[in-house]
């Protein structure tokens, strides 16, 4: 069982993804923009966190920056329907772990979890 944050402005990918990691005994705390996650990541440990590229205001790499600072030791998933390598590189630059493309197949995502939580040690 790992602590996970889901990160999104989309509810539904939120709830769809917190219930799917629920079901496998992971603890999920959910935030639908980057100061919201931040303020969870103050007061929580996560060891992995679920950040959608494309929010309003601050964005995932933005997000994933100030997280890294607070929280170096979680594994940072970037989830983006933006086909940008450009972003990708510049998230994988910043310490993220891996970066999926939406709609994701809930399956790999979990491989890329459980890949990024044996990395970690």
């Amino acid at each position: 069982m790992a602590n996970m944050l889901v990160v999104d402005d989309e509810r539904e990918i939120v709830r769809v993804l917190a219930e799917y990691l629920r079901e496998r005994g992971h603890e999920v705390w959910e935030a639908s923009s980057g100061p919201q996650a931040l303020t969870l990541a103050r007061h929580y440990q996560f060891d992995v966190a679920f950040l959608d590229l494309m929010m309003p205001g601050m964005d995932g790499n933005e997000t994933l920056r100030c997280l890294k600072l607070q929280s170096p030791g979680t594994v940072v998933i970037m989830v983006s329907g933006v086909s940008d390598e450009r972003l990708a590189v510049q998230s994988m630059t910043l310490g993220a772990f891996d970066y999926v493309r939406k709609p994701f197949d809930l399956r790999r995502l979990e491989s890329v979890v459980l890949h990024g939580l044996a990395m970690r040690g």
